[in-house]
């Protein structure tokens, strides 16, 4: 009787460390995911290859039985700057394909005082795509030191500022920029700008 009792305790153990295990590896496949799909959002986003993303948290969730969302926070490494942007992160994700369903991100900062607004960052990721264009690659960085809104103008809003600009090797030089940006299609209409060397 006794031996009976360890036998099916023992079997109960194995199955239930079979099942925490098996939820295990499904968390750290959708982890994986997670981190190559961020990966190649904030590429092409940022119009920088050289970046990698570092998950620190994230929370799973089971909202369908083919769907399951990721919430958590990361960090954006720009590889040749030694700069970490720290993020927050959105993920649905279908577990029975590994197939990302929908990504979300927005930068954060602990101190709220110098993060970027979301006007801001539509602003650098439109003229990083613009520059990219341009000089033909992707090894861009841009730091807004400024702008300003100047109004309405013909399809969006104007926006007239400086700041300054990596492009490849070269070193950081000054940006003049006046953009018409439509905040709502998050795109903008009219990208003119001139790189001070």
């Amino acid at each position: 009787m006794n031996n009976q009792i360890k036998a099916k305790s023992f079997l109960i153990l194995a199955v239930c460390l079979i099942s925490a295990s098996s939820v295990f590896a499904l968390s750290e496949k959708n982890q994986r995911l997670v981190e190559q799909n961020l990966s190649r959002k904030l590429r092409s986003d940022l119009a920088n290859e050289n970046l990698t993303v570092k998950l620190n948290t994230v929370k799973e969730r089971k909202i369908s039985t083919s769907e399951v969302g990721l919430t958590g926070d990361a960090v954006c490494i720009l590889t040749q700057d030694d700069n970490q942007l720290p993020i927050q992160f959105e993920v649905k994700v279908n577990p029975a394909n590994q197939r990302v369903l929908a990504i979300k991100y927005d930068f954060v900062s602990s101190d709220s005082e110098y993060a970027p607004s979301q006007t801001e960052e539509i602003l650098m990721k439109e003229l990083m795509g613009r520059i990219s264009r341009d000089y033909k690659t992707q090894n861009i960085v841009i730091a807004i030191d400024g702008f300003e809104t100047i109004g309405d103008a013909a399809g969006g809003t104007k926006l007239l500022g400086v700041g300054e600009v990596r492009i490849g090797d070269m070193v950081w030089n000054k940006i003049k920029f006046d953009v018409v940006l439509d905040v709502e299609t998050q795109k903008a209409n009219k990208i003119v700008y001139k790189v001070e060397k």
